[in-house]
């Protein structure tokens, strides 16, 4: 017998949909189901609901709901030409294909959900009844041909129950969500029953054309929030809907809390437009948050996203190891139950670390220098063509009293600067004039050097040469140097001692001598050498030599006959 199969799409009109029952009285369509979310089957002569079920539904166990949909007393028997409400979401259709649309990081698909695992790239095709998950620090997007979309955060798992286009123009898409974070985007369907849902373990979301999130976390709590439209989720046969701007959370096997206002996301506070240090940034207050999601992203819409974090709020977050380049920032409100809040708009903001801020080598941060001049010394920057060097009288740099930018060379030598102490700090500057951060400050102390002695005119004798200096009093130490050049490069006498005199053994060579002398204080930090003085050593008439020849010559006379 030929059977009947009348589709009545659901933007057409539907004056009655009757119910079949064991009287063929007439019926309405009974909640939750729409006119334009229903079907029309028409039956003939020896048809049976499971029959019809086997044939044209995605299940034959959907009987016993299609009776309870149509009032049927007796689903065994059918009279021809009853007709038969059924909803769109039931029937057979045609397995859709969605398309990666974008990968970060590592994603992977289970074809069939079950076997290898496969890694994905962008333009791969997934089939349904496919799994998909990401890794740490990864993304993936699935997109259907009708524009909607899924959007898998970091260490997410998700299978695709069933993706199917039934009639000519509706789809169908059942998907299940284990763990992670999700973001959807689905397109406006015709009708009123849901044709998108997102299963997790505690609830069901349940959308029409709408953008949302629903999250999983590790007590199989389930978060949903509505960005756009509206969502129903179900759970332990309850359910509430969310307009947009809502979000509500499910227990498993509880009921889900009722709809919460959605909290507005926390502005940057000192967000700069370039940053060449690792960015620092705070956050305004907003009432009822509890903590902030705070996200880096290369583009912004925040798909490649770089940095992810949860921080308290009042705290600043330091978001490091950015290179060089062009930035989003993007943060969400968390309430106290767990719920994140709407958006905030992409912040644009560009990272230039380089060239980078030179290491200084000397001297070392907390040094006390002896002297009114200070000498620093810095490990070249290969991409820098100048340097710019600060001394400032606090850490802050407000007070500044040397600023050089012109340095070419990686040293400088202060003037003249008073016993205080000071802080040094040097930046690098590339071909572009873009300048890079500072170094850290460096503190650095100027204090006297010990005074320089006057010395008295070396005293020499016959074998012994005396050294004398003016006493500073206690607590110095006296260098005295004897050498036989004004550069004292060829010291013959090197002494240290804690008087101010030396006696040291005479020279035997004849000739000039230099000497000088310096003060050493407490500290041991020496002052300067005083200026050379000079001595003669001259040579000396031989009086042993000859005395030895005529007392020999006296000797011959005596013992001769």
């Amino acid at each position: 017998m030929k059977r009947i199969f009348i589709i009545l799409i659901g933007f057409l009109l539907i004056s009655s949909l009757p119910s079949l029952c064991e009287a063929q009285g007439k019926a309405k369509s009974p909640s939750p189901y729409a006119k334009s979310d229903l079907i029309q089957f028409t039956a003939a002569k020896g048809d049976y609901l499971i029959n019809i079920c086997k044939q044209y539904l995605d299940s034959e166990n959907r009987w016993q709901e299609i009776a309870r949909i149509n009032r049927l007393k007796d689903p065994r028997k059918l009279q021809p030409g009853a007709k038969i409400a059924i909803p769109i979401i039931y029937l057979k259709g045609t397995p859709l294909e969605s398309k990666v649309t974008f990968v970060q990081g590592d994603a992977k698909v289970q074809p069939g959900g079950q076997g290898e695992w496969v890694s994905l790239k962008p333009g791969d095709l997934v089939a349904q009844k496919s799994n998909l998950k990401t890794g740490a620090e990864s993304a993936l997007e699935i997109t259907f041909e009708d524009g909607s979309s899924f959007f898998l955060r970091s260490d997410t798992q998700m299978g695709i129950l069933k993706a199917q286009k039934v009639l000519s123009s509706q789809t169908v898409r059942d998907l299940y969500l284990g763990a992670g974070r999700v973001l959807t985007t689905v397109k406006e369907a015709t009708g009123e029953a849901p044709r998108f849902k997102i299963r997790t373990p505690s609830a069901i979301a349940s959308v029409r054309g709408t953008e949302f999130r629903v999250a999983v976390d590790e007590s199989q709590k389930t978060y949903t929030e509505v960005m756009k439209s509206l969502v129903t989720v179900d759970g332990a046969n309850n359910s509430v809907d969310l307009a947009q701007g809502e979000g509500t959370m499910v227990k498993k096997g509880e009921p889900p809390l009722p709809p919460r206002k959605l909290l507005p996301p926390p502005a940057p506070t000192d967000l700069r437009s370039i940053f060449n240090s690792a960015p620092v940034i705070r956050f305004s207050a907003v009432e009822g948050a509890e903590s902030y999601r705070v996200m880096t992203a290369k583009d912004k819409e925040g798909k490649q996203l770089l940095r992810d974090k949860i921080i308290k709020t009042g705290d600043a977050i330091t978001i490091a190891g950015l290179a060089d380049g062009s930035y989003y920032l993007m943060s969400q409100s968390i309430d106290p139950i767990g719920l994140e809040g709407l958006p905030s708009e992409a912040y644009p903001f560009r990272m230039r670390a380089n060239p980078l801020p030179p290491i200084t080598q000397t001297p070392r941060d907390g040094a006390k220098l002896k002297g009114t001049s200070a000498q620093f010394q810095w490990l070249s920057v290969s991409d820098a063509v100048r340097y710019q060097a600060q001394i400032a009288e606090d850490r802050e740099f407000k007070t500044i009293i040397l600023d050089k930018n012109d340095l070419k060379e990686s040293t400088l030598k202060t003037g003249t600067l008073a016993y205080k102490p000071y802080f040094f700090r040097v930046s690098s500057i590339a071909r572009d004039d873009y300048q890079g951060g500072w170094s850290d400050p460096l503190a650095f102390t100027l204090s006297a050097m010990a005074p320089t002695p006057s010395m008295d005119q070396p005293a020499v004798s016959k074998d012994e040469i005396n050294l004398k200096s003016r006493s500073l009093g206690e607590g110095f130490t006296y260098h005295f140097q004897i050498a036989k050049d004004k550069e004292f490069k060829q010291l013959i006498a090197d002494n240290k001692t804690e008087k101010p005199e030396i006696t040291i053994k005479k020279p035997k060579d004849t000739g000039t001598y230099y000497v000088r002398t310096a003060a050493v204080d407490r500290d041991g930090d020496a002052g300067e050498f005083s200026p050379p003085q000079s001595f003669e050593i001259k040579e000396r008439f031989p009086y042993e030599w000859v005395g030895g020849f005529l007392g020999t010559i006296l000797l011959i006379i005596l013992v001769a006959p």
